[in-house]
């Protein structure tokens, strides 16, 4: 009786506590979805919970390029409060491989599911932030499925994105909102909200973990392991609302009974959406194939993740007339997240137990699977350490040969077996690990669709429809990174040892001056550091010996002798800084050309300008912004595309026109004009893909690359087929070959592996020197999908150019050389192109 009084006192006590939350509408003085509400007060409302309520923590884990934090609130029952600690413990335990299927019975009956809602990773995608304070407020306010789930929610994966959004529709809309479509406030300026910082998709990077907010997210995501993620977003104003199941195609390594659960949270939000007559539409457009996506990731980590999608989207506003008649409203847009929100935690309280076993038995599917692969990663290529680093951030096991071993293995990018001896030190990753999926779905040649997908596909190209690829079709780490990598099928009896990241040499002055290998993984970064420190440096166009060992191609040489006083003080920051290894030199005299030799080329400050702005894309420039920034860094200047008419250009050497459409319309006849004086002046451009069609155009002619075109019918009566929809590449990969004599293939041991995108080809130039690096003829696709018609059109085709025009040259890339930040086989081919060209000048 005792027990029963001071429970019923607890529950008053607890509902008095409930009683003093605010809604969102109370704390903020408006009703939610009136407007947008700003990130500060979205924070604000959050932290102002847990003063009110015992059943929510907020805590920050991180934060963003411009300081903003990233939050994350827990929200669950006094009792599972209590045992916060045991439950986390408990729950990460079933991804361990040595939990046991009855230890995860114990934890699967005893503990609450855990269930992560990400808002917002869009920011221009604006109603998901303001459905999270809601979705709080009411799990707070009726805590009935609260013993049986933990709630984390994540109310806004992108503040940067999104307050570079509100800030200008705030400033552009009036006093009241104008629902018609063709008003400014519908019309997003350049960059867009969508990005973050950088402009990175961040939708698309946790795989690659390129930016630091998923960074922190996966480091805060492990600690929880969840059984469901929700990540929130929208689409166009004219659409509905989407839920799983999703469209084909399924990435066949995840477990088959995804699929299952899939089906159980898609049926539950239907009744909801239902119950208001809502419309929406599921099993269409949105796949769970790409491993980047904020579902997929977490699937291959044994969750059942899902995308929920709601009409709305940048163009979406406060209010939007739609093609219907009906006007979609803010309010609207947050009602429908709120209710899938809030049905989502209820279907998982429901389901808690098994939801828990579905994420042992996922992560426990290929730890003693009969079958499974073996990857064979040989050290030596210059990405070998950021491959390893990468995977390392995805926290998958890996060993590491302690001695020589000879098997049998397949090439990634090839088909047929080999024997071959696998040297100590080769890295040794099997699928036979709690994470397996993840293992075989990066490294993997080429992914696997579904039954009769591709077929589909290949029936809508010879229709000339549009095709459902939603994203890339090849993603492969080894192909990627162009690190050399084996598979095998069958075990391996091995002396496998714990890898160990290899440490870096400790800095030792020198009394002659000091070198830095060519195939170095931080050479770029080593030069970006000496670059802002003033350290005068030369490049090798040769192999270096240095004592017992022969340094490659692109090598750098800093001479004590060319620099003042301090550059021993500055070479030891360069290596702490950029983690590089510097071989100390001795003497002038290395056993072949001294370094006086005129295969030593001095290093010209570059003088790099970067050129983005409305007629650029966002991503691309993003990309090589945070190339420049980040990962080198580079000193740089970024212009606006606006202003490069009254631009010095004599402040530069290099000048980067990353992909875009717009560049002749706002450079005018005036800054074409300039740009050419200045490129016959000696300058030297970058062009990204698009960029190149401005280059080629009759206004510029700058640029003499052709594209590919249809070859004529014998017939010259016979009409041309004319196509809506060309055979585009869904994001294939392909074999290359290269001048392995320029200066821009240094730091490239080998032809690299290409991703092409789109459907554009150009044909070689003239002078075979300036083929950089060409796609082959033979056998050119190497992984995804490209239809025998865009076969024919790439094979042959240039994928890097460099041509002469004046004192000056062009340097032309077929696509982007750092594609989403991870496609780094190519990225050296970029950074040569910006470092070297002004001390490589073109002959007159």
């Amino acid at each position: 009786m005792i027990r029963r009084l001071f429970a019923v006192a607890l529950l008053f006590v607890s509902a008095s506590a409930f009683a003093q939350v605010p809604t969102p509408e109370q704390f903020l003085g408006y009703p939610l979805g009136e407007r947008f509400t700003s990130w500060n007060r979205i924070v604000d409302y959050f932290n102002e919970l847990p003063k009110r309520s015992n059943l929510i923590t907020v805590q920050q884990f991180g934060e963003t390029y411009e300081h903003r934090p990233l939050i994350l609130a827990t929200i669950t029952s006094p009792k599972n409060r209590a045992a916060l600690d045991t439950i986390r413990q408990n729950v990460t335990s079933l991804a361990d491989r040595n939990t046991t299927a009855a230890r995860a019975s114990e934890i699967a009956k005893s503990t609450p599911a855990i269930v992560w809602l990400a808002f917002g990773v869009h920011g221009n995608e604006s109603s998901s932030a303001e459905a999270a304070m809601q979705v709080a407020s009411t799990l707070i306010n009726d805590p009935a499925v609260l013993d049986n789930t933990i709630v984390l929610i994540d109310p806004l994966q992108n503040p940067d994105g999104r307050e570079r959004y509100i800030q200008w529709f705030t400033r552009t809309r009036g006093a009241a909102a104008d629902a018609n479509p063709d008003s400014f406030e519908h019309s997003e300026p350049w960059p867009g909200g969508r990005f973050n910082h950088y402009l990175i998709d961040m939708n698309r990077d946790w795989a690659w973990t390129s930016q630091q907010e998923t960074r922190a997210r996966e480091a805060e995501y492990r600690k929880w392991y969840p059984q469901v993620l929700v990540d929130f977003h929208e689409m166009s104003a004219n659409s509905t609302y989407f839920f799983p199941p999703d469209a084909k195609p399924i990435n066949v390594n995840l477990p088959k009974e995804v699929e299952k659960w899939l089906e159980v949270f898609g049926r539950a939000n239907a009744d909801a959406f239902t119950k208001r007559g809502w419309a929406f539409f599921v099993a269409d457009e949105y796949d769970l194939f790409y491993p980047g996506y904020g579902d997929s990731w977490p699937s291959l980590h044994g969750a059942i993740g899902m995308t929920y999608e709601c009409a709305g989207g940048p163009r979406g506003g406060s209010a939007y007339a739609r093609d219907d008649g009906t006007v979609l409203t803010l309010a609207d847009r947050v009602a429908r997240h709120y209710t899938t929100g809030v049905t989502t935690v209820r279907t998982a309280a429901a389901h808690s137990e098994e939801l828990l076993r579905y994420t042992y038995d996922a992560m426990h599917a290929q730890v003693g699977a009969a079958q499974g692969n073996t990857f064979l990663i040989l050290p030596g290529s210059p990405n070998f350490t950021p491959l390893m680093r990468m995977l390392l951030r995805q926290q998958i096991e890996m060993g590491v040969l302690g001695a020589p071993l000879t098997a049998r293995a397949t090439r990634v990018e090839g088909d047929t077996a080999e024997s071959r001896t696998f040297p100590a030190g080769t890295v040794v990753i099997s699928t036979r690990q709690p994470l397996g999926g993840l293992v075989q779905t990066l490294l993997e040649k080429s992914p696997t669709f579904s039954p009769g997908y591709l077929e589909e596909q290949r029936k809508k190209a010879q229709a000339d429809e549009e095709n459902d690829f939603y994203d890339l079709t090849s993603w492969s780490l080894p192909l990627a990174m162009n690190v050399e990598t084996y598979v095998a099928s069958t075990p391996l009896a091995a002396d496998v040892r714990p890898y160990v990241a290899p440490a870096i040499a400790a800095f030792r002055q020198a009394a002659y001056g000091y070198a830095i290998d060519g195939n170095d993984p931080n050479l770029y970064r080593a030069e970006g550091r000496m670059l802002r420190e003033g350290v005068k440096f030369s490049v090798s166009d040769d192999v270096v010996p240095v004592g017992d060992r022969t340094m490659a191609r692109g090598t750098i040489v800093v001479l004590k002798g060319n620099n003042g006083q301090d550059v021993d003080a500055a070479m030891q920051r360069v290596v702490t800084d950029a983690s590089v290894s510097v071989v100390p030199l001795e003497s002038g005299w290395t056993g072949g050309n001294a370094f006086g030799s005129h295969k030593i080329h001095y290093v010209r400050d570059p003088k790099i300008a970067l050129v983005g702005g409305a007629g650029v894309a966002a991503t691309s420039y993003g990309m090589l912004w945070h190339t420049f920034d980040e990962d080198t860094p580079v000193p740089h200047s970024n212009l606006s595309l606006e202003a490069f008419r009254n631009a010095d250009l004599s402040r530069y050497n290099v000048i980067v026109f990353p992909d875009g459409n717009g560049y002749a319309d706002r450079l005018g006849k005036r800054g074409i004009e300039k740009l050419q004086n200045w490129i016959r002046n000696g300058g030297t451009v970058v062009a990204i893909r698009g960029a190149s069609g401005f280059l080629r155009s009759k206004d510029a002619e700058i640029s003499k690359l052709k594209q590919w075109e249809p070859p004529k019918p014998k017939d010259e009566k016979a009409p041309v087929e004319e196509r809506y929809n060309d055979y585009s590449i869904p994001g294939a990969t392909f074999r290359t070959t290269m001048n392995e004599r320029s200066y821009l293939t240094f730091g490239v041991p080998r032809p690299p592996f290409v991703l092409i995108d789109g459907s554009s080809a150009f044909l070689p130039v003239s002078h075979s020197i300036d083929n950089i690096v060409t796609i082959t003829k033979d056998n050119p696709l190497v992984a995804g999908v490209a239809w025998p018609e865009s076969i024919e059109r790439v094979k042959g085709a240039v994928y890097l150019v460099a041509e002469p025009y004046g004192s000056g040259q062009v340097i032309t890339f077929a696509d982007d050389p750092n594609y989403r930040l991870f496609w780094r086989g190519t990225l050296p081919l970029f950074m040569n192109a910006v470092i070297y060209s002004p001390s490589f000048p073109r002959e007159r």
